[in-house]
């Protein structure tokens, strides 16, 4: 049979195949010698090739139906595994404990779960047929609510909570808290809310005994608070007591910093007065957490850029910070970024402003009214106070500062002469008398340990009425300032400390220094302190050198005493001007640890400032202010 006759036959098998096989088997059939055979001359070739060609289309509608079996099966597969994971869906909507219901706009639910419906009132066959509509069962004073709440959650694109009120089938209003959430179908937006039922919570709240504890819980706390804000003030009245006595202003600023930070544990107050362009600090209490702030501090302020000194300064009315912004005061550096809350307060005189008081904390904390109140009423306190001592006349002023520093020198110096000093010569004579009945005490060493100590203890006691003296003739003892040659007096005073320069070593030089306006008397102790306290708290690898230099900045004189001894730790700065402080035992530095709170006290007696830079371990420099001469 020729190719021509045979291709009829071959389209009929392959239109019939179902299978390469089945295509292979017809072509096998209907041509024996296949496609591959020479042909015999144009119209078999041209046969050949009709025939190859319904060979490729029968293989590529073979392989056509093949993938489409394939996707059938895939896609069957697949709507199985949709189904499945449908009604677990359903399984887990309907049994969560929690109402769940998407809805359109008009009220219409596209799907509620079986918390839902229960919670209305509802059974699943009158959702189907449509008769539950979440407009229509919402109170029409909540329906403002659920508009508000569905505006911003498209808008938004997140959750929404709220509380508000639906009615049951019954007509019982049920309080719900809502959080509704937006889903798009298509151009339409549906809210999705998750609904919890509030009525178990309200009414346990309201009949059960915890209720009743925590308002007793609550009302202790608040009795708690009452009595801490009563001690407060109590203490503010015990430490404002003599307020109205002070006439120097820096003094009463003083005071009222002092109480501040006594009312605010682990704050600082700053007070600055407006200098030129700048903010000066004038006096300053409580301990920074980063000395460098103090430096920057004392170094002014730019006006104009220190919005807490600024605003209140402008307002005259008080400027509280909750959470204080150091980009606020940008000349202050990056170190004032350790106050977190700060608050500022116009002190004024009359009408006029004379300063500002600035209280910060190193936590952040909102300012409660109790502690508005308490600051705001210390700024109050000592406005009054400046303006008495502005109101005073000199004569008044003398004559007070006169009787009240007589009156405490001699009730200070009865004590000391009588009560102090008498039972420790008594203590000391009869521990000598010891010594020479009993000799040495060889043979008892516990004993002779047991004199030391007393002759040890009655020094010490002595040392220490000595210095409670001095302290307090500094105020008690005034002399008029007058011009002090400051080269001539610290040159006595290094005479004075002879004895113990020679012992160690020491190497002080006094560079010169500009005259000043002091009490002569007090400006050597002052000076003698200093260079004492350099030379005692010497380093041990080394020995002392001190030196002392000053230059006179407008109407102050800054006088700096640098030593290389062994350094104070920052968190010591403030610590060491308090009276009776010691950082050192006895065994390693004598003394009372009333030296430094001596120099201060003349220090500001004299309107200056006395302070410490130190990086707690390469020796120290003590920086003072005094008045400076008058030509």
């Amino acid at each position: 049979m020729s190719v021509s006759s045979s291709l009829s036959t071959l389209a009929v098998a392959l239109a019939e195949a179902a299978s390469a096989t089945q295509v292979q088997a017809a072509l096998a059939s209907s041509l024996p010698g296949g496609l591959s055979r020479p042909a015999a001359g144009p119209e078999e070739r041209e046969a050949l090739e009709v025939a190859a060609a319904l060979v490729e289309a029968a293989l590529a509608r073979v392989e056509a139906q093949r993938e489409a079996r394939v996707a059938r099966r895939e896609l069957a597969a697949r709507q199985a595994e949709g189904a499945a994971l449908q009604a677990r869906f359903d399984a887990l909507f309907n049994a969560a404990p929690v109402g769940i219901a998407a809805g359109r706009r008009d009220g219409t639910l596209v799907r509620a779960n079986d918390a839902y419906l229960d919670l209305l009132g509802f059974t699943r066959e009158e959702f189907q047929a449509g008769a539950v509509n979440w407009v229509e069962l919402t109170p029409p004073e909540f329906t403002e609510v659920d508009w508000d709440a569905l505006r911003r959650a498209i808008g938004d694109g997140r959750a929404v909570r709220y509380a508000k009120e639906m009615r049951h089938r019954s007509g019982e209003r049920i309080a719900q808290e809502v959080t509704l959430l937006p889903q798009w179908e298509g151009p339409e937006a549906v809210g999705v809310a998750y609904v919890r039922d509030l009525r178990p919570e309200r009414a346990a709240a309201l009949g059960h005994a915890l209720e009743l504890q925590a308002r007793g819980e609550e009302l202790e706390r608040l009795n708690a608070e009452l009595a801490a804000r009563t001690e407060a003030l109590e203490r503010f009245a015990e430490l404002s007591r003599d307020l109205a006595l002070e006439r120097d202003p820096l003094v009463l600023v003083g005071r009222a910093q002092e109480i501040a930070v006594s009312l605010m544990p682990g704050s600082v107050c700053t007070y600055y007065e407006p200098q030129g362009g700048l903010w000066s600090l004038r006096s300053h209490r409580g301990e920074f957490r980063q000395p460098e702030l103090l430096a920057r501090l004392r170094s002014g302020l730019t006006r104009g850029e220190a919005l807490n000194v600024d605003r209140p300064f402008e307002t005259l009315t008080p400027y509280y910070q909750d959470t204080f912004d150091p980009a606020t005061v940008r000349s202050a550096g990056g170190s004032i970024s350790v106050i977190r809350t700060t608050a500022s307060f116009p002190v004024r005189t009359g009408a006029r402003p004379r300063g500002v008081l600035v209280v910060g904390r190193h936590d952040q904390r909102a300012w409660t009214p109790a502690e508005k109140t308490l600051l705001e009423t210390v700024v109050f306190n000592l406005q009054l106070a400046l303006e008495r001592a502005e109101q005073s006349g000199e004569l008044q002023r003398r004559a007070l500062a006169l009787e009240r520093s007589n009156a405490e020198l001699e009730r200070f110096a009865f004590v000391a002469s009588h009560d102090l000093q008498e039972p420790l010569r008594s203590v000391t004579s009869f521990a000598q008398l010891l010594v020479k009945r009993f000799g040495g005490l060889e043979g008892d060493p516990k004993a002779a340990q047991y004199l030391r100590h007393i002759q040890e203890g009655t020094q010490r006691m002595q040392n220490l009425i000595q210095d409670l003296l001095t302290y307090a003739r500094v105020t008690a003892e005034p002399r008029p300032p007058a011009r002090q040659d400051t080269n001539a007096v610290a040159a006595t005073a290094l005479q004075d400390l002879r004895a113990s320069l020679d012992a160690t070593g020491a190497a002080v030089t006094v560079f010169d220094l500009p005259p000043v306006m002091a009490d002569g008397t007090q400006l050597r102790q002052l000076l003698q302190n200093l260079i004492g306290n350099a030379v005692k708290y010497r380093h041990p690898d080394r020995p002392p050198v001190v030196m002392v230099t000053g230059e006179q900045r407008g109407s102050w004189v800054h006088i700096d005493v640098q030593d290389n001894g062994i350094g104070i730790p920052s968190e010591y700065h403030e610590r060491i001007f308090t009276v009776f402080q010691r950082l050192h035992a006895r065994d390693q530095y004598g003394g009372t640890g009333v030296g430094l709170t001596i120099a201060r006290r003349i220090v500001e007696r004299h309107g200056g400032q006395l302070w410490v830079s130190s990086d707690g371990s390469n020796g120290s420099t003590f920086h003072l202010t005094l008045p400076a001469a008058t030509d």
